[in-house]
Parts: C-alpha cells; sequence; structure tokens
C-alpha cells in the first residue's frame, strides 16, 4: 500500500545493515519518492514490473516513485534477511547532480524512464559497494555536511552502476528477456489487462492454461502472496493515480479502479491509507501548492 516517506529537511532517508532474522512480513507498496535496496544477504523473491527477480547476496533494486512493488523474504535463523535501503527525492538530488551531465542523466534514467533496467547484480563489486556504504554511514553525523555526503554517495554508487548498465547492453541480453516467464509474472500480465473488470480466477487460468488450483498455489509459491492481494494492491495503485490526476468523483474513481461497490472501495482505501479517498485528494492539493 501507500507509504509516504518523511525526510524532515535530510537529502536522503537512511536505514543501515537491516537485520530480519525470525520474520520478514512482505507486502505490495509503493513511495512517492525512489527506494533503492540492497542485499547483503537472504533469499526470497522480489516482485517489479510484473516480473520477479531473486534476492540474494549484493542484489540492488532500484524502485521508481509510486512504482508497485513487493519484496518476500525467507527468513529463518539460520538464513537471516540483511539489506540497507535509503530513499531519495529525485528532483532534489537532480538539482544537486547539475554539475555532473553524465550521471544526472542516469539517474534520471533510472527514476523516470519505464522498462528502464532497475535490478543490478552486484556481487561481483560487493567489497567496493560495501565500502561506499560504510563510509557514507560513518560521514552522515558531519555537522552541516549532510547534503553533500549524500551527493558524493549517490555519485559513487551511480557511477558503479552506469558500468555496469553499459557492460550488460554491450555483452548480454536484459536479465527479463534471457528467460520465459514464470507463471505469476503471466498472471500479473494478465491482471494488467483486466484488473479494471471483474476478475475471476477460472477465466485468467484458462487463458494461461492452467488449472485454478495450481495457479493459485504457483503465485504464492512464486511471488510470496495470493492474487488476491496483488489485485487490491493493483486496484488501490490506479485509484490513487486517479485521485491525484482527475477531478473524477470518487464513486466513479473506484469503477474505474477495479472496484464497482462504492462503500467497499471507501473501506479499502481508508485501510491502506489512513484517510478517505476524498481527504487524501484534499491533503494531495494541499501539498501539491506548497
Amino acid at each position: 500500500m501507500f507509504e509516504p516517506v518523511n525526510f524532515e529537511g535530510n537529502t536522503l532517508v537512511w536505514d543501515y545493515q537491516i537485520k530480519s532474522v525470525n520474520e520478514f512480513k512482505g507486502y505490495y507498496h509503493w513511495h512517492q519518492c525512489g527506494e533503492i535496496l540492497y542485499v547483503h544477504e537472504g533469499q526470497g523473491i522480489v516482485v517489479l514490473n510484473n516480473h520477479t527477480y531473486p534476492i540474494r547476496k549484493g542484489m540492488l533494486f532500484f524502485f521508481q516513485p509510486y512504482q508497485l512493488h513487493h519484496v518476500y523474504a525467507e527468513v529463518h535463523p539460520d538464513t537471516p534477511y540483511q539489506r540497507n535501503i535509503f530513499y531519495v527525492e529525485p528532483i532534489v538530488m537532480d538539482r544537486y547532480l547539475g554539475a555532473f551531465p553524465h550521471r544526472r542523466a542516469f539517474f534520471s534514467r533510472l527514476w523516470k524512464v519505464r522498462n528502464q533496467q532497475q535490478v543490478f547484480d552486484l556481487s561481483s563489486s560487493m567489497d567496493q559497494v560495501d565500502w561506499i556504504y560504510k563510509s557514507y554511514h560513518q560521514s552522515r553525523s558531519r555537522v552541516g555536511g549532510e547534503w553533500e555526503e549524500s551527493v558524493l554517495f549517490l555519485l559513487q554508487l551511480l557511477n558503479i552502476l552506469d558500468q555496469q548498465n553499459d557492460g550488460e547492453q554491450t555483452s548480454q541480453p536484459h536479465l527479463v528477456e534471457s528467460r520465459q516467464l514464470r507463471h505469476a509474472e503471466k498472471m500479473m500480465h494478465w491482471i494488467e489487462e483486466h484488473y479494471i473488470d471483474e476478475i475471476r480466477l477460472d477465466h485468467m487460468a484458462n487463458d494461461i492454461h492452467l488449472s485454478k488450483s495450481y495457479a493459485s498455489r504457483i503465485f504464492q509459491q512464486e511471488t510470496g502472496s495470493s492474487i488476491t492481494d496483488y489485485v487490491t494492491a493493483r486496484r488501490l495503485k490506479q485509484a490513487y493515480l486517479l485521485l491525484e490526476t482527475t477531478t473524477l468523483s470518487v464513486e466513479e474513481i473506484g469503477r474505474r479502479a477495479g472496484f464497482p461497490n462504492g462503500s467497499y472501495f471507501i473501506q479499502l482505501f481508508r485501510k491502506s491509507a489512513g484517510t478517505t479517498p476524498l481527504q487524501y485528494r484534499q491533503h494531495f492539493e494541499r501539498s501539491s501548492r506548497h
């Protein structure tokens, strides 16, 4: 669901060496800003752009603003999930990168461009990446230098990502194009075309040549969530977008997002956002004017 990030005047919101050893409850969500996840250790699945990617040591994921994603980690005491996460306001950071046109252009593609590579395997560069993260973590406490240290950190990280991006474009096909789609990915693509309508599991299963029971089971296995949870999250994501970009009535937005029952839509939205759709729109409009 929508999770706003409060920067409180900082250039980056920083979570360093987070470690889960017993339980990790993943769910579909998005933020108003960019999110960068770097995995130290762990195993599981990331759902992004209707594709699934493995969680493993050295993987870095760049989630664009308002981009729906789901992180599902299989956590046990002997297989912990350890990661670094930071959040960045792309528009703010874009101004800071003005003196570095090449890095600025690459960063702009990362957070703006649809189908831009957002998943990077940095396992061969982990010593270098770990040093960059550790150095930045230690320097954040310097008085008056947070923004400067943040820009330096991002420039160093962008340099590594850009080098790998160039190498992968010339040496091998993109990760998504190098394998067949998993069953869950086929279902997510089907849902993308039909989420506005009533979703019937038998229709979807028939279209992708699976039984209903197997479709439900394999989706849970490959994504760590149910088909119902995914459909609800995708519909709510569309509702947020319509509230922010149109003047349609709440009832009409519910219908266009796949919720024909207005009362049920408002109930689900309140559970997701902590406020009604109308209150959310009013708050968004006030924030946009400042």
